[in-house]
């Protein structure tokens, strides 16, 4: 049985199933708790709603940042990477650290996140 778009959307609707594509998305990041990070490149991001819960589906180019050694970051350097981008001292503490210490890569970051 094939359906079309149209009947699609109306069954999902009356199921109250939403789906829309993120656009503008240049990478996505899972953090582990080992440190390690999963950057997804160039991701195709769906957000998926059903019954008040929301999902996302990821697809695109995998790449696996290992965890570094734990960075001497001083507190001059967070105080300004905090009062830069207007985060609190401990995001801008794991920008530091995400970044190896290099203040205006961490500023960079925090500022194309939005966090």
């Amino acid at each position: 049985m094939r359906f079309s778009n149209r009947e699609l959307r109306r069954m999902m609707k009356r199921m109250g199933l939403t789906m829309e594509q993120l656009d503008g998305v240049s990478h996505v990041d899972i953090v582990l708790e080992n440190g390690d990070i999963i950057r997804v490149k160039n991701p195709v991001v769906a957000k998926v709603k059903v019954s008040g819960q929301t999902t996302y589906q990821i697809t695109g180019e995998e790449e696996v940042i290992e965890a570094e050694e734990e960075i001497d970051i001083s507190d001059e350097d967070i105080e300004i990477v905090a009062q830069s981008t207007g985060v609190d001292k401990e995001m801008a503490r794991k920008a530091l650290q995400l970044t190896g210490g290099d203040i205006a890569q961490a500023i960079a970051l925090l500022k194309e996140s939005n966090l």
